[in-house]
């Protein structure tokens, strides 16, 4: 059985499986890794940080047809002190990357394999929901790591943005002269 990874193999011999979610959090002021277990999880050199029943992912989909979908991860119970960190955090989460891993443990909970990714995106916007301790959340929109991908680039093919880019480029100069013209080919 030397082509089965170790999680294949476990299951196959009849062994528990155990599958815990991990989240990679990369903030500015720093890296946050999360998993949705009770207890601490050592994965890839890294401990984990407990959330149990206090965080959830939304469903993670299959992009098709070229929609982005989004995925959103909610913290609940959230102290208030967090509150007006999380209000002025645009610079904290805009743009800044999440992975969504799922590690495989045996029974005495050791890892099988390495670490695989469920999702790759980037954090979008924070909000808070709800008024009282309990049931204070914050929400963190994640987008899939393609779906800025027809956004044009702060630019035009123009002669202006090219010298901009590259001083004393002449490559787009005539570029106005050319939108209507017609070429006959082959030219003798």
């Amino acid at each position: 059985m030397g082509y089965l990874s170790e999680t294949a193999r476990a299951a196959a011999e009849g062994r528990s499986v155990w599958a815990v979610i991990l989240v990679y959090l990369d903030f500015t002021s720093g890296p946050i890794r999360l998993c949705l277990s009770d207890w601490e999880v050592v994965s890839a050199g890294q401990t984990w940080q407990a959330l149990g029943k206090l965080g959830s992912i939304s469903a993670i989909e299959v992009p098709a047809n070229g929609t982005a979908p989004i995925v959103t991860l909610t913290l609940s119970g959230v102290d208030p002190a967090l509150v007006p960190k999380a209000l002025n955090s645009s610079d904290e989460v805009k743009g800044r990357g999440v992975a969504i891993y799922v590690q495989f443990k045996d029974s005495n909970f050791q890892n099988l394999d390495s670490p695989y990714a469920l999702f790759v995106g980037s954090m979008d916007q924070m909000s808070i929901n709800g008024s009282g301790v309990d049931t204070r959340t914050i929400e963190v929109s994640v987008e899939w790591l393609f779906t800025r991908r027809a956004i044009p680039p702060f630019a035009y093919l123009s002669d202006r943005d090219q010298k901009t880019l590259f001083p004393g480029d002449r490559g787009l100069e005539f570029m106005p002269s050319m939108q209507s013209k017609t070429i006959e080919w082959p030219i003798y």
